[in-house]
């Protein structure tokens, strides 16, 4: 990931009530696009998928309030994530691809209060592409912290089955997770919460780790790191990726 400048931006809300309104204002922008395009007269519409998202809002505050049964709250995230993915896709082929990507980084705190909720993630590709959008504009080490953090949370809302289903795919959304969460956690400039995140690519991803570190230790001579960060990734690229001598 690039290291861009922009120690203003803050990570979005994880509020129902947020997601609805900002849903919508993207919605009516790519409304405003299709009436002059041939895309007027699609059946799933912008102002239609505006709709239901608030009715699925709605529907998950009744569930807050306890006036709903979350029986098939799995369901609702996906259904959701299904509506997000939507709209991008029509701004999309509107050739919008900045609107699409704003439509894409809602998926973010979307399936954040999911996983603050009880739900088993189980689509993590949009949400991994919000992520590393986060994470590219953002550059205060704060920041990346309270990234690495909503990291946590997703891996640990994950379903097993992504896991499962991970290890013959390189870009599986659940192995560039555990990859973006070591980038975040190093940008944090935190050796606390680099090394848990280093440990679980030792871990899950072993065919990875000799990569992972080698590339880190290249960005340490690019970029201007504190000593402590430094010291862990040489420590941890010493033990995984390390040319081996014999003796």
């Amino acid at each position: 990931m690039a290291m861009l400048h922009s120690p203003t931006m803050n990570l979005p809300p994880v509020d129902l009530i947020y997601l609805r309104e900002r849903f919508n204002e993207l919605a009516a922008r790519v409304q405003e696009l299709c009436e002059a395009s041939t895309l007027a007269d699609r059946d799933n519409n912008p102002i239609m998928l505006g709709d239901a998202m608030s009715q699925l809002v709605d529907m998950l505050n009744r569930i807050l309030q306890g006036d709903s049964v979350a029986t098939e709250i799995n369901t609702l995230c996906e259904y959701g994530l299904h509506l997000l993915d939507e709209l991008a896709q029509l701004a999309t082929q509107l050739n919008q691809k900045d609107l699409a990507n704003e439509v894409e980084c809602l998926s973010l705190p979307y399936a954040l209060w999911f996983a603050r909720n009880g739900s088993e993630l189980r689509q993590l590709t949009t949400v991994v592409n919000a992520l590393a959008h986060y994470a590219n504009q953002a550059s205060r080490p704060q920041t990346m912290a309270e990234l690495y953090i909503q990291c946590c949370e997703l891996i640990e809302a994950t379903s097993p089955s992504m896991e499962d289903s991970a290890s013959n795919n390189p870009k599986h959304p659940w192995r560039m997770l555990l990859l973006n969460r070591a980038i975040v956690a190093t940008r944090s400039h935190n050796p606390e919460l680099m090394e848990p995140a280093f440990d679980a690519i030792v871990e899950h991803l072993p065919q990875d780790a000799a990569g992972f570190f080698t590339e880190g230790m290249e960005q340490m001579a690019i970029i201007d790191y504190p000593a402590p960060v430094r010291e862990v990734v040489r420590r941890y690229f010493v033990a995984y990726a390390s040319p081996r001598r014999l003796h």
